[in-house]
């Protein structure tokens, strides 16, 4: 038999003891040791409709220290609002207001300001039809972008898109409810393929009149033998009235007179059941929605509709994390629901909407312009030189960018950044963000205080920025 020595003894000793109080901490460390998640943070911004590149403003300090900002999140969400057509793709014949077409580029130059989780879902996307659909998501998918909103059948439409980061996977679901009739995508079957196009969010509007509106509207459809749901009645509590075979318009009985809207149900359950799948397959769940629909009255394009609302609500319920939208061009108020963020518009962030070229032959018949105009011309006819619709609007030229941060997987800050887009400028001048000075962040932060106070929230403003301090 060997005998150990002295040094070896002790050694072997020590070695014992350590191996003793690790078996005696582990249990205790498995109880009491808390592994919290890292930090994680989302950048969210506007819509972009980008013709030209971002890079040539690299130089300009302000819209640098914007692109920081963007460049510090784990994710970094847009919506981009066009589509990229092959030399196949013809422009779609239903009307639209401006026929949007992008340079692929462009969305190089988009990754390169910092954006990895893109909207596709917007009243532009089939803006040449479903060939340029398609050849839309050729593209994202050759550059490796994350997008959601659209697909070559409803399934693929309302699927999550994913990110994988450093600090957790990301899943967006993007919507629309502002689209052309023929943008929603279809439903496969097991004999026929479905169509691509749109996840798209229908919603009713119901119009509430009181008793003697109504009856007058009953007299009315009977007399001219209108189209409707209804039996004629004396006193009936609801009615539908249609004109030139549209579509039905409802009518109820109230005793204020008030516009109700409500998202389709159908959308709703798909939408959704997307969104809990989603939250089952990634840490972090952002939902988006591209909407022109405001409140009724006269302050509609910063109030979002009644419908939008409830959507933002449901989302959250199952299982989004943030809610943005965008589409109306102007920054809406912010939420915060359930301890989740809702965003109900940022606004623009880039937005060369008068530089989109080249413009199908409808674009110009509405300007009553012929085969011989140009686009200038054209653009100048719309705005009257800028003293009307876009150009003329101050509200459209400014916005945020959000950043949220996530403790904890829980949404624990907001940081929004005042930006401005060039009001005022010549047209190739205008449209690309700069971090606000000053006395404009100020105005814009303190118009984002009044349109979130409805909300019940409080955004501090500090040294340029506002601040939205979340608890558990």
């Amino acid at each position: 038999m060997r005998t150990l020595g002295a040094y070896e003894l002790g050694r072997q000793c020590k070695l014992l003891l350590a191996a003793t109080v690790l078996l005696i901490a582990m249990p205790l460390w498995g109880q009491g040791q808390k592994i919290s998640a890292p930090e994680f943070s989302l950048t969210l911004a506007g819509d972009s409709i980008i013709m030209t590149p971002a890079s040539v403003h690299q130089s300009d300090p302000k819209f640098a220290a914007l692109r920081n900002v963007i460049q510090q999140s784990d994710a970094a969400f847009t919506n981009l609002e066009g589509t990229f057509p092959g030399r196949n793709s013809c422009p779609a014949a239903e009307p639209r207001a401006t026929w949007i077409s992008v340079d692929p580029a462009m969305l190089k130059e988009l990754q390169w300001i910092g954006f990895n989780l893109f909207s596709n879902a917007n009243n532009h996307a089939l803006d040449f039809g479903i060939d340029g659909l398609l050849n839309t998501m050729q593209h994202m998918k050759e550059a490796g972008a994350v997008y959601a909103g659209v697909g070559e059948n409803l399934g693929e439409a309302r699927a999550p898109g994913y990110l994988s980061t450093a600090h957790g996977r990301v899943a967006l679901i993007a919507c629309a409810s502002t689209f052309q009739h023929d943008s929603p995508a279809g439903q496969s079957r097991p004999d026929l393929r479905g169509r691509p196009g749109i996840n798209p969010l229908h919603h009713q509007t119901r119009y509430e009149v009181n008793s003697e509106t109504l009856a007058a509207l009953q007299r009315l459809k009977d007399d001219l033998h209108l189209a409707g749901a209804t039996a004629p009645a004396k006193t009936p509590e609801n009615l539908s009235l249609a004109f030139d075979g549209g579509s039905p318009v409802t009518f109820a009985a109230s005793e204020q007179a008030k516009i109700v809207t409500s998202p389709d149900a159908n959308d709703l359950a798909g939408i959704t059941l997307s969104i809990k799948d989603a939250r089952e397959m990634a840490d972090y769940v952002v939902v988006s929605i591209h909407s022109h629909e405001g409140a009724p009255g006269a302050n509609a394009l910063q109030e979002p509709a009644q419908f939008v609302r409830e959507f933002a609500h449901a989302a959250i319920d199952a299982g989004a994390d943030v809610f943005v939208g965008h589409g109306n061009h102007a920054l809406r108020g912010i939420e915060i629901y359930k301890g989740k963020v809702i965003f109900y518009s940022l606004g623009n962030f880039i937005f060369e909407n008068d530089l989109v070229v080249p413009q199908p032959t409808e674009f110009y018949d509405q300007f009553g312009l012929g085969a011989d105009a140009l686009p200038a011309q054209a653009f100048d006819t719309r705005s009257d030189h800028d003293r009307k619709s876009f150009p003329a609007n101050p509200l459209l030229w400014r916005s945020v960018v959000a950043h949220v941060v996530f403790r904890d997987q829980h949404p624990a800050e907001v940081t929004l950044t005042p930006i401005t887009l060039g009001f005022g400028k010549p047209r190739p001048d205008r449209g690309y963000p700069e971090v606000a000075d000053a006395k404009a962040a100020q105005e814009i932060l303190e118009n984002l205080q009044k349109l979130s106070q409805p909300f019940g929230t409080n955004i501090a403003i500090k040294d340029g920025v506002g601040i939205i301090t979340i608890g558990r």
